[in-house]
This record gives structure tokens, sequence and C-alpha cells, in this order.
């Protein structure tokens, strides 16, 4: 499996190492998984665009990044469950440049759509009286194309640098194709691969941490020292539910990039974190905004009654 692909562009992932019996369990969870995390996801965003009083700045970006969540997951969750039923996980060379490009643009994508969120949130709490003047819908599109913009630039390249390597080894050496796993598999020198990934990681990571620390710097000013009590509560709350979907989301990219970095980590242990960053903040990311935004719990309960009233 190690050797050289020869005449085929073919890969082969090495997956999960588990007990055979484990096979039918782990291919029921992950379904069950995937189902209940398009099911909320989907139940959100539908909540949020059949409702004209929820289409605000706050409501619009959480359907932006519903919807690059539903990318992440469902470039990983339908082909993991595939793997699971086969004993040799053979995919093409474009189905994994293609999952290449769709978990690297959520990841990126996430980062970007988390930073403009901040910057509806620090609007609407430290200018309110400028906020429909500053968040109108025409600002509003260009945050979001600016995001998706750089976002999708940034892994367009990252992907052309890796498919221009010559191809020596067809074994990817985890449960999914990601740019890591694929460039220590050519031929030539991958400096230039390896350089521009952590640069690309480190921007990211440096844009979106810069701009969240200061829009809740100045969010936590503004509400501790011009606030009045009810408003206060008010802003801390809308925010708690933003820096938790954050919080969530960096803590899960941080380790899985770390444990890459670390080469005596099992690797049981470094597919585990990888799938589980793609796969758990797009399942709590709908949970965290449901539950805790009242516009939304809401809405839902009220639909769910509706529904619910003539039976």
């Amino acid at each position: 499996m190690n050797n050289v692909v020869g005449n085929s562009s073919d890969f082969i992932l090495e997956g999960f190492f588990y007990p055979p019996g484990a096979r039918t369990p782990l291919f029921v969870l992950t379904l069950l998984g995937y189902i209940f995390t398009i099911f909320v996801n989907v139940l959100v965003f539908l909540t949020i665009a059949l409702n004209k009083n929820l289409h605000e700045p706050m409501y619009v970006t959480l359907c932006n990044m519903i919807v690059c969540d539903l990318i992440g997951t469902s470039a990983l969750m339908p082909r993991l469950m595939s793997d699971f039923l086969v004993d040799v996980k053979v995919i093409s060379f474009e189905a994994c440049f293609i999952q290449t490009f769709c978990l690297h643009f959520y990841t990126s994508g996430a980062q970007m759509i988390l930073t403009v969120m901040a910057f509806d949130r620090y609007v609407a709490i430290c200018n309110p009286l400028r906020y429909a003047a500053i968040m109108t819908p025409r600002m509003l599109v260009k945050l979001c194309s600016l995001a998706w913009g750089v976002a999708f630039t940034l892994v367009v390249v990252m992907c052309s640098l890796t498919m221009r390597l010559p191809k020596c080894k067809s074994l990817v050496v985890h449960a999914y194709c990601f740019i890591g796993a694929l460039y220590v598999l050519a031929c030539g020198d991958y400096t230039l691969n390896n350089i521009y990934g952590l640069c690309m990681y480190y921007f990211l990571t440096a844009v979106s941490f810069s701009a969240i620390g200061f829009t809740y710097y100045k969010i936590l000013m503004t509400c501790f020292f011009k606030s009045q009590s009810n408003s206060k509560s008010k802003a801390i709350h809308t925010c708690a539910t933003h820096l938790t979907a954050f919080i969530v989301f960096e803590t899960f990219l941080l380790f899985s990039v770390m444990s890459l970095r670390f080469p005596n980590t099992n690797t049981n242990a470094i597919k585990t974190i990888g799938t589980l960053m793609i796969t758990v903040p797009p399942c709590l990311n709908p949970m965290i905004y449901g539950i805790y935004t009242k516009e939304i719990r809401n809405t839902v309960l009220k639909c769910l009654k509706n529904k619910l009233s003539p039976i």
C-alpha cells in the first residue's frame, strides 16, 4: 500500500484502526450523528429564512456559518460512513482533492465568518445608534463576500501548490484527505507547501483572534462602564453565544493542528481529534445559538406548537 501509485491516480485512506466487531456500531453512530447535525442546522437555517423578523445581520451571518458547517461535515461524514463498510478504502484523485478543498474551505471560512459576526456584535453594542447606518444590507453582503472570498482564495492556492507535485505514494495516513497528509506523498520538495500551510493557518488565526479580541475588549468596556444594567445583561448574553461557538471551534482546531506536530502522538488519536474538529462544531453551533438566542428559540417553539396543535 505504501508503494508507488504507478499509472493509477487513486489514493488509499488508512482510516481508523478498530476491532472487526466495531464496524457496524461506528457506521450507525456516524450516521446518526450526521442526520442530527443536518437536522439541527437545517432547522435553524429555515427558521431564520422563513421569518422576516429574523432577517437581521446577526442571523444572516449565522446562516453563513450554517452553510460553512454543512460544507465541512458533508465533505467528511458520508465518506467516513462508506469507509466503515469496506476493507480497502480507495478514493479517486478528484474525490480526494474535492474533500481536501471542502474541509480546508470549512475551517478557513468558519474563522472568517466568526470574525464578521464579532464585528456585527461590536457595532450593535458599541454604536447602537449608528448600527442601522453601518450594517446596511450592502455592507453585510460585502463582509460576507470578503469572508468567503479570502477563504476560497487561500484554499485554492494551497490546493494548487499540492496538485503540482508528482505523487509517488498512494497511502494517505489518515481517515480523510487533507493537505498535510497529501503533500508528504510527493516525490519532490514540498517545503513551499509546508511554509504556505503554516503561514495560512497563522494568518487566519491571527486575524480572527486579533479582531475578536479587540471587538470583545471594546464590548466589555462599553458594557461595564456605559450601559445600563438591563442592556448590559442583554449584550453579554448575546455575545456569550458567539464567544462560545468561537472557543469551541478554535479549541478543536488547535488540538488538531498540534497533534500533527508531535510525531509520537498515537495515530488513532490524531485521526479522532481531526475528525472531531470537523464534526463537533457543526453539531454544537446550531444548538448554542438555538438554545441561547431567545428569538430563534421562541420562533422554533412557536412553529412546533402550531404544527402540533391540530394533533
